[in-house]
Parts: C-alpha cells; sequence; structure tokens
C-alpha cells in the first residue's frame, strides 16, 4: 500500500495544487515508487478549473499538474492519508475541528521548522504566484529531505 501525502490548502489560490505537484516531481527525479500524493481544498462550492496563473507558473518550472479541477477535502481523504499536510496553521486547526480521526497533520512551515504561513496569491499578479511557488518548493524540499534521511 502507498503512503499517501494529502496537501489540503483553501481551495481558491491553489497553493496544495503547486504544493502537490513540486511532490510529485521530487518523488519522480529521486526514483522513489510507494508515495501517492494528493490534492484537496477545505471550501470548493463546485468544481472549477484550477486558476490558469496555477498552470502557468507550473509549466513555467516544468512541472505537469496532474489535476484540471480543484476537489473539495472529503473524510474519505483523511481516512487514506497517513500524513495531511496543510498550507497554513488556520487550515491545519480547521481539519482537526472538522474532520474525524486525522492520524498525523502538520502545516508545512511547520515540517520545515520554520513560523508564519505562505503568501496567499489569491488575486493576485502572475509575479506572487511565481513567489509562492519559490516558496512551497523550498519548504517542500526542506521537508522531503529530511523525510529521505529518515527512510
Amino acid at each position: 500500500m502507498a503512503y499517501c501525502v494529502l496537501f489540503v490548502g483553501s481551495g481558491d489560490a491553489g497553493r496544495e495544487i503547486m504544493a502537490k505537484a513540486i511532490l510529485d516531481n521530487y518523488i519522480k527525479v529521486n526514483g522513489l515508487e510507494g508515495m501517492e500524493v494528493k490534492a484537496r481544498g477545505l471550501v470548493v462550492l463546485f468544481q472549477e478549473p484550477v486558476n490558469s496563473k496555477i498552470a502557468t507558473i507550473l509549466e513555467n518550472n516544468s512541472l505537469t499538474m496532474e489535476y484540471d479541477c480543484v476537489f473539495q477535502l472529503e473524510q474519505s481523504d483523511i481516512d487514506t492519508a497517513d500524513i495531511v499536510i496543510t498550507i497554513d496553521a488556520k487550515q491545519k486547526e480547521r481539519v482537526i475541528n472538522n474532520y474525524n480521526d486525522v492520524k498525523e497533520i502538520y502545516s508545512l512551515k511547520e515540517l520545515a521548522d520554520e513560523e508564519g504561513t505562505v503568501l496567499d496569491p489569491y488575486g493576485k499578479d502572475l509575479m506572487d504566484y511565481e513567489y509562492c511557488y519559490r516558496e512551497l518548493d523550498r519548504l517542500v524540499e526542506k521537508w522531503f529531505i529530511s523525510k529521505l534521511v529518515k527512510l
């Protein structure tokens, strides 16, 4: 059974989708098997296409996007996840308060031994999305390398 990493974000900016694409790439580049990565949003009122700025940023960084729309977080996602990684601490609290039996949950900054929150680029320009991508890439890499050392 695959080790399942679940990124959870707000659902409007798609930071969780960028984090998923980044981790998928680290897994591929390092030739790892047996890891599944999902991305879900906390507030997805209807399935809508992923923000075009996210698609552009990922394409500019030679990453592919598995999802073409944002998916709502469901209890079944929590049940099958080995680790839940939220984009910020407020989202972590929402998951803990609204879902049952969350096994292991951290904010991304917490996993990277940092404080603060990841920039939310929603409604901002492409440069802000690029900055957000760079921060997510740095944080995911920091966590991923520390995880590899433990394996």
